[in-house]
């Protein structure tokens, strides 16, 4: 049995074997179609699945304002001390639900965006709503601007088609379709109460994710390529009522990239002054699945797997060398030969089987196992380049997009904080293969401004994968998982030659990681019992790094007991974690369901506020909870619209925001002192289709 499926396995590699040589990985060189023609048939020859559009709906884009009464005669006094967004580099912003000014707090929940007046705490109260006919999902503040981002799903009737457009259908069977726009809104919010609508940008496909740096936004929009039969439809764009195509020649594309191609929309926006029209840049990449931006530059990045040509032939290359001349000279014959490749394969399995036969049962059986484990040798040592990670940089400054140049390297990240930027070089943590099965390593890959290779650092943790990272300045942390927690602490300070200098192990995994100052990390993540499996608490440390060769948990705290379900929405979203040194806060969201209590459990949502010190670690000091009084654990158990997402603070004022209400804390005692009920959204109702730019 082994023998056959090792001689079975030979076959299907040499069937498509020697096509393929390891090449080093090509620069993608940005160009730009010359014609609509060129473009499709770029498209037909990298084998695009073709799939039938028709068509998009447009989407009702404009938002209704209301002032609110309680807005006159405002008070203008603003927070001299107040918090913004937990972001990843200084200096960069990045988009979230909830944002303040250190007087107004902007928060934004499905269809709306609520404008409360929140300092004094005392005197809060709710001066605008903003609708829109879509779903927000994020916004930024500057100064008397305000930025929306969001998606508009749209869904209505299609009549009779066109034969060049589809498949014709009956008139008597109507037809649905459906489509997703990306808006952009800038509202002037000078006067708070009354907002108004001064950009208005639509971009065809999905909103992705958005930067600020000073005065301009930087917002990235991704469409999938869809086919008709006429040939690939091309993306719109909409500024005002003015809607148009984007020809194939204003289409930047990379020839040496193979793979399932979007149109990806890069757009500059100048917040403060609309005369400067938006500019924007159209490549045809992978799905962008990550993107990192320092002050001048923004990386996206996508996946790249290995076809089976080029595994089958790298598995043959690293093969041949290892056997015997007479084989080696008998499949370069056969592959050489004008036949088919199915005749390629039926002969090379004779030559290799005769070849066994020929060494006598127990010769031909050793020379099979030989082979066998040769092969797993070499596919193991092929994981790294199974799966690669495709970099591409883009320059931003002011107005100005400009594609710079692109890279790769082996694995995948795992989000934004695996990438970094550094004295110019761009730093980059991968997991290759999988650590269900054993086969995962991590890796640490340092890029110079060309996006070359300079420096790498591999093989890390076997079995495991990259559950957090972090880069500050010379030196990078990791945090893998199966069972312990490994802390790595890694020296970047020589690009060329980066060297783990400590490691830490204890039990949990921290899911995210947090600078408290230049040799303390704050960690949050789940906990684990002696075996590895999750004991359902959340897990919050205090890491002192000052000795790097022995970094130390000097402080934990657990939140919750074992056999109940506590999550943060920290963990996945680093916008959720509040954190200030000199106030010595650390405020994230909870929710936690004691399932101990019964089938219901004890479900209780809310903020979680600590005080962290060098001194005194993590101590608890209290929570605040939007729960409605007198409701039962049940009723709360359905009820998703208590849960406290964001917490901010202007001077020694807490706020809680969830997407019922906003509340203010005393700081000091975390005594209430206010909260707003925010309005609930209206009933979505499907929007009328009146064209792409529909209004």
């Amino acid at each position: 049995m082994q023998k056959e499926f090792a001689i079975s396995l030979i076959i299907l590699i040499i069937a498509a074997a020697l096509i393929f040589a390891a090449q080093p990985p090509a620069k993608y060189q940005e160009k730009h179609f010359s014609s609509y023609g060129e473009l499709s048939d770029f498209l037909k020859a990298r084998s695009q699945t073709q799939y039938y559009d028709y068509g998009m709906l447009g989407a009702e884009r404009v938002m209704a304002s209301t002032a609110a009464p309680t807005a006159a005669g405002a008070s203008e006094s603003k927070a001299t001390d107040y918090s913004t967004t937990n972001v990843q580099v200084a200096g960069v912003d990045e988009p979230d639900i909830v944002k303040t000014d250190g007087k107004y707090i902007y928060t934004a929940s499905s269809d709306k965006l609520t404008i409360v007046d929140a300092y004094p705490a005392e005197g809060m109260k709710t001066v605008s709503v903003l609708k829109a006919n879509g779903s927000i999902s994020n916004m930024f503040v500057n100064k008397d601007r305000l930025v929306v981002f969001g998606s508009a799903y749209n869904y209505g009737p299609y009549g009779p088609l066109d034969a060049t457009a589809g498949a014709p259908i009956s008139e008597s069977m109507p037809y649905y379709r459906s489509s997703q726009n990306a808006f952009i809104y800038v509202y002037d919010i000078t006067d708070r109460a009354n907002p108004v609508l001064v950009r208005n940008i639509t971009l065809e496909g999905s909103y992705k994710d958005a930067r600020m740096i000073g005065d301009y936004v930087y917002a990235i929009a991704q469409q999938p390529v869809r086919t008709l039969d006429s040939g690939p439809v091309l993306p719109l764009m909409s500024i005002g009522m003015e809607t148009k195509e984007i020809s194939a020649d204003n289409i930047a594309y990379f020839d040496e990239y193979d793979t399932y191609f979007s149109y990806n929309f890069f757009i500059a926006v100048n917040t403060q002054n609309d005369a400067e029209a938006p500019n924007e840049k159209v490549f045809l990449l992978g799905y962008s699945q990550d993107l990192y931006a320092s002050q001048d530059n923004i990386y996206t990045v996508s996946t790249k797997y290995m076809t089976e040509a080029e595994r089958n032939g790298r598995l043959m290359e690293s093969l041949m060398p290892s056997l015997p001349l007479e084989l080696q000279s008998g499949i370069r014959e056969i592959q050489g030969r004008n036949i088919s490749s199915y005749e390629k394969t039926y002969e090379t399995g004779k030559l290799i089987q005769n070849y066994a036969a020929n060494l006598g049962p127990e010769e031909g059986a050793k020379f099979m196992k030989a082979l066998e484990e040769r092969m797993i040798v070499i596919i193991t040592a092929m994981e790294k380049d199974y799966e690669k990670t495709v970099i591409h940089k883009i320059s931003v400054s002011g107005p100005n997009i400009e594609y710079k140049t692109s890279g790769e390297v082996p694995g995948r990240v795992l989000n934004q904080f695996s990438m970094d930027e550094y004295d110019g070089n761009f730093r980059i943590a991968t997991t290759t293969g999988q650590s269900w099965s054993g086969s995962s390593l991590n890796h640490v890959y340092v890029l110079d401004q060309n996006l070359n290779t300079i420096g790498r650092l591999e093989n890390l943790a076997p079995k495991e994968r990259i559950y957090s990272a972090r880069f500050m300045g010379g030196r990078a942390y990791l945090v893998t998982f199966v069972q312990t927690d490994p802390l790595f602490v890694i020296d970047l300070k020589d690009p060329h030659a980066p060297a783990v200098l400590g490691e830490l192990k204890i039990p949990g995994f921290s899911e995210y990681l947090h600078p408290y100052d230049a040799n303390h990390l704050i960690g949050i993540g789940q906990m684990t019992d002696e075996n590895g499996r999750r004991t359902g608490q959340l897990k919050l440390s205090l890491f002192d790094v000052t000795d790097v060769a022995n970094p130390k948990e000097m402080s934990g705290y657990l939140i919750g007991e074992k056999g109940d379900y506590s999550y943060s929405e920290a963990l996945d979203d680093h916008k959720a974690f509040l954190f200030s040194e000199p106030k010595h806060l650390l405020v994230i969201p909870v929710s936690m369901d004691n399932y101990r209590a019964g089938y219901y459990g004890s479900y209780t949502q809310g903020a979680y506020v600590f005080d962290v010190t060098l001194e005194n670690g993590i101590t608890l000091k209290g929570a605040v909870t939007h729960k409605t009084a007198n409701a039962s654990a049940e009723e709360y158990y359905y009820e998703g619209d208590t849960a406290v997402r964001r917490s901010l603070y202007m001077d020694n004022t807490l706020y809680t925001v969830s997407d019922a209400k906003i509340m203010a804390n005393n700081l000091a005692d975390l005594s209430k002192i206010s909260e707003v009920t925010i309005t609930e959204s209206a009933p979505w109702q499907p929007p009328i289709w009146d064209g792409f730019m529909g209004v």
